[in-house]
């Protein structure tokens, strides 16, 4: 998989070390990593900073949040 710019893996400021990551557009900016994210995550949750971590097939299979996982891959699934 191929790391995509257009999108972040983020986390919420209550996140803990055992949160699942949320996925948000970045909408043509740069990842926000102190703090700014100025979109929702997919599934719609208000998060806080991005995650410097490339999305990955492993990371959004053991580490993302479902719904934004889901979403995702519907936005980003290859046409035949």
């Amino acid at each position: 998989m191929e790391a995509n710019k257009d999108y972040a893996f983020c986390e919420a400021s209550t996140a803990g070390s055992l949160s699942k990551w949320h996925i948000r557009p970045l909408n043509g900016h740069k990842p926000k990593l102190g703090g700014g994210a100025d979109t929702p995550a997919l599934c719609g949750r208000t998060v806080s900073w991005d995650l410097e971590i490339v999305l990955t097939e492993y990371h959004l299979k053991t580490n993302a949040c479902p719904i934004c996982e889901k979403i995702y891959g519907g936005r980003n699934a290859k046409k035949p």
